[in-house]
């Protein structure tokens, strides 16, 4: 019985630490493509743990369907894929090898201190009359991604339905296409930390990782039932083995540490999105 015991221990022992081998062993170069809500966690502790094990981090945060367009086109070739929206993975077919839906965030406002409104935005409560009170108060920067290239510039316009209903949605943020409010992912954060723009959408995970304050929207408009953040290994990846390397990184080792802290909710079992044993 003690010998059994101690194999059961052993084994799990080695479960455990099996993640962090297979990374230390696949030392090389690594080519990421992932959603731009990923980006200050990915380039910042992500790819120093990487370093540390001599893994070249080579990462490019944007849209998650701008992403996918360009790899289905076949305009980037990379090793891994993490999207913000599993369809946009299972929509690439035959390009990936496996995938997992393997986490969740919630969306909601962010600002920084630098905001003219930081006060009035800190005392808002967490309904739905005072979020829409704030948003149409006169002189109000808003700032979005573009819902026809990223997934949460698309959850933030049905999000905005479901408070406000179709005309208030328009009243707060114009035309879906509103160039006033629109910006690529990582300009938007830079507007505000800047002050540039007073308030953005945001997922809860690229708040909390860039230290700006957070209010989730309440209810089915927090759309954390729709998000799922996937990690997908693309079938020609150039470097297999440091590809799945990272995903074992990101699901079970030191970067699913990463990333919880930064706050992202991890599923307490990730979701096959692709599997490989329906690949031939």
């Amino acid at each position: 019985m003690k010998s059994i015991l101690l194999r059961t221990v052993a084994c799990a022992a080695a479960a455990l630490l099996a993640p962090a081998a297979v990374l230390a062993q696949a030392s090389g170069t690594l080519s990421v493509l992932y959603a731009g809500s990923l980006v200050t966690p990915m380039e910042g502790p992500i790819k120093a743990a990487l370093a540390k094990d001599g893994i070249d981090f080579q990462g490019q945060g944007a849209g998650s369907k701008m992403l996918a367009n360009l790899i289905a086109a076949g305009a980037k070739s990379p090793d891994v894929f993490v999207s913000a929206d599993p369809k946009l993975v299972s929509g690439l077919g035959a390009k990936v090898a496996t995938a997992s839906a393997f986490a969740s965030t919630s969306l909601g406002l962010g600002w920084s201190d630098k905001s003219k409104f930081a006060a009035l935005l800190a005392g808002v409560a967490p309904d739905k009359a005072a979020i829409l009170k704030a948003l149409s108060t006169p002189g109000l920067s808003i700032g979005r991604t573009d819902p026809m290239l990223d997934p949460k510039g698309a959850y933030t316009v049905q999000a905005m339905i479901v408070l406000a209903g179709a005309s208030g949605e328009k009243r707060i943020l114009g035309d879906d296409e509103n160039t006033a409010q629109i910006f690529p992912e990582e300009d938007l954060l830079a507007r505000i930390d800047t002050g540039q723009a007073d308030v953005g959408f945001f997922y809860k995970i690229e708040a909390t990782a860039r230290g700006l304050h957070f209010l989730a929207l309440p209810g089915a408009a927090s759309m954390s039932d729709k998000i799922a953040y996937t990690i997908a290994l693309l079938k020609d990846a150039p470097h297999p083995g440091t590809a799945k390397a990272f995903v074992h990184f990101i699901l079970n080792g030191e970067g699913r540490s990463i990333l919880q802290k930064a706050g992202l909710e991890y599923f307490e079992t990730p979701r096959a999105v692709v599997s490989s044993r329906f690949r031939r």
